[in-house]
């Protein structure tokens, strides 16, 4: 089977199976929109990004910590944290592929990841990895916080700072408030089709053809 063919198959199985009830498009898709994710932030903000973090882990005793939780160092995690040390600014991003899976609880943490800013979130890191039993992964992860320069690899010592943060939503149409636009940033699918559209590469194409479908909603 040619490769053009491979990537119509991956991009076909994703097209229909998106309508199933229980399949989470967003989570095998979100590879898709990682690849091109420094071109989607450039053409939003004008910043280069240098690192990406998927499934970045925020400890829920470092947000909540009035909760009084019984695990306090298991976490939330957000999507992408997309990090600019030239701009000195992180992004904090959601994907939705859904219109209606946006959940008043990730708004929150969110909203109190951002407050509390990168120096409290890397210590939270920390204490998770001084309680967790995937210390290879976590030690993977430190290892990445290093190189962006928010941990002293030798000593894992927090030596990061505060940053400049936004949050943003990717999603398939704009259907939030005035109020929300304000404070935080919408991306839409529309708006990546714009972005890539001088992309004539086989795999961006095909990637867009679907983005085009996956703005309609799936429950209508």
């Amino acid at each position: 089977m040619k490769t053009e063919k491979q990537i119509d198959k991956v991009f076909d199985l994703l097209d229909d199976w998106r309508n199933l009830p229980a399949y989470q498009l967003e989570r095998r898709a979100d590879i898709f929109f990682a690849i091109y994710l420094p071109d989607i932030l450039k053409d939003k903000f004008g910043v280069d990004i240098e690192f990406i973090i998927p499934e970045f882990p925020v400890r829920i005793g470092t947000i909540y910590p009035d909760l009084g939780s019984k695990n306090p160092n298991l976490s939330f995690k957000i999507d992408f944290v997309a990090v600019s040390n030239l701009k000195k600014t992180v992004y904090l991003v959601e994907l939705k592929t859904d219109v209606g899976s946006r959940r008043d609880n990730q708004d929150k943490y969110l909203e109190r990841s951002k407050k509390k800013n990168i120096t409290t979130l890397v210590d939270g890191i920390l204490q998770i990895n001084q309680a967790t039993s995937s210390k290879r992964k976590y030690g993977y992860l430190l290892d990445l916080l290093s190189k962006i320069g928010w941990i002293d690899s030798s000593t894992l010592q927090n030596i990061s700072h505060d940053y400049n943060i936004e949050i943003v939503y990717i999603q398939p149409i704009n259907t939030t408030s005035i109020k929300e636009q304000q404070n935080n940033s919408i991306i839409t699918f529309g708006n990546i089709q714009k972005t890539l559209s001088t992309l004539d590469d086989g795999l961006t194409q095909r990637f867009l053809q679907s983005l085009k479908q996956w703005e309609t909603n799936p429950n209508e």
